[in-house]
């Protein structure tokens, strides 16, 4: 599947995709306009806060996740989506590696100050985009 990165991020400052269905773990990917993506797991209760994330810059010709570095425990290793098999609702849900499971876009951000995307970041990056 072709697709680049930057298709799901909007016209803001990116988007934030969360697995539906999921019952242990929030599993969150959050697409950026300069085509970097971020997987972020969460866990659920009183203690909620994040477990991990990682970076990839975009998808190879085949839909695959370009991570940046893989993390070091299988256990978060098997948890990253790796191949784009789907697009559906007019992009506005997405399914990897073939699962039941989607991802469905749950909100779209301006900035993203956190993870490096301030205000003047996200004004460069969209007067590119329109360039």
């Amino acid at each position: 599947m072709t697709a680049k990165s930057t298709d799901f991020a909007g016209a803001l400052c990116g988007r934030r995709y969360e697995k539906e269905m999921e019952t242990h773990f929030r599993d969150c990917l959050l697409f950026y306009l300069d085509g970097r993506i971020r997987f972020e797991r969460y866990c659920y209760g009183e203690a909620a806060c994040l477990v991990f994330s990682v970076w990839a810059h975009g998808f190879d010709a085949q839909g695959k996740i370009l991570w940046d570095k893989e993390p070091e425990f299988e256990s978060q290793r098997s948890a990253l989506p790796r191949v784009l098999t789907d697009v559906q609702e007019e992009g506005t849900a997405l399914q990897f590696d073939g699962l039941h499971k989607r991802y469905v876009m749950t909100e779209e951000f301006a900035s993203d100050k956190p993870n490096g995307y301030g205000k003047w970041k996200v004004f460069w990056l969209q007067r590119r985009k329109k360039g």
